[in-house]
């Protein structure tokens, strides 16, 4: 199982077995396998570059531009789901983006959020590469941008812990939360790309076995992920 799945899956165990109406922000890939089908009558996808493999299931709306410019009714979602995408949001925008998400959400309504998680190793989660090279340039006149089109290079790919995220995404409570993965979760991510880019298998098999074992087990507050699920009061 890849970290891919393993989200999927683990964020599959937090959504309402069946909803009317989902919005998923920041939703990447639309596909005919889009995993979250069976979730909802009704699917909003939004994404500023969604990456569209045709045929769209009919249920789905794919919406391709900035959330926040997006003029939704409110209280127009049952669920809303943000699949590894706050870490991404410039550090400014934070706010109007968790309350675009509260304004869409029913009262009573749901929402998911996944994001990396402050565990103990964090620091080798390998997106943060680029945005410290980022860091160092914009410090040398070299980087005048912010955000580097993949995240704010001031917070870089930040892991939130659980206070953190409750925090952000105040007043939805928290009602329900996962953890999981460890130290082969990011290592799986740095293999996969010298793999994929510089055709460098070097143990990725054996790298990839022991992070689905680690799926297997606890970490708590030491774990590489974090989702929680979020009701609206009301």
């Amino acid at each position: 199982m890849t970290p891919n799945e393993k989200r999927i899956s683990v964020i599959k165990t937090l959504l309402p077995a069946q909803s009317a109406t989902l919005l998923d922000v920041g939703c990447g890939r639309v596909a005919p396998d889009y995993p979250y089908l069976d979730h909802a009558e009704q699917i909003t996808c939004v994404d500023w570059n969604p990456r569209i493999i045709a045929p769209t299931p009919d249920k789905i709306d794919v919406r391709a531009g900035d959330f926040l410019e997006m003029d939704f009714a409110p209280e127009s979602f049952d669920t809303i789901l943000c699949a590894d995408v706050f870490e991404h949001v410039a550090l400014e925008q934070e706010a109007g983006f968790v309350a675009g998400c509260i304004r869409y959400l029913k009262p009573g309504g749901t929402m998911v959020v996944s994001v990396p998680h402050a565990g103990t190793y964090a620091w080798l989660d390998p997106f943060e590469v680029k945005p410290l090279v980022n860091r160092i340039q914009h410090r040398l006149g070299m980087h005048p941008a912010l955000h580097n089109g993949f995240c704010d290079i001031r917070k870089g790919h930040k892991h939130y812990s659980t206070a953190d995220c409750v925090q952000a995404f105040a007043p939805l409570e928290p009602v329900e939360m996962r953890q999981w993965g460890y130290f082969y979760d990011p290592l799986y991510s740095w293999s996969d790309a010298l793999r994929r880019k510089l055709g460098l298998s070097l143990g990725h098999a054996r790298i990839a076995r022991a992070c689905a074992a680690e799926y297997d087990r606890a970490y708590g507050d030491r774990a590489f992920n974090l989702a929680i699920a979020f009701r609206k009061p009301g």
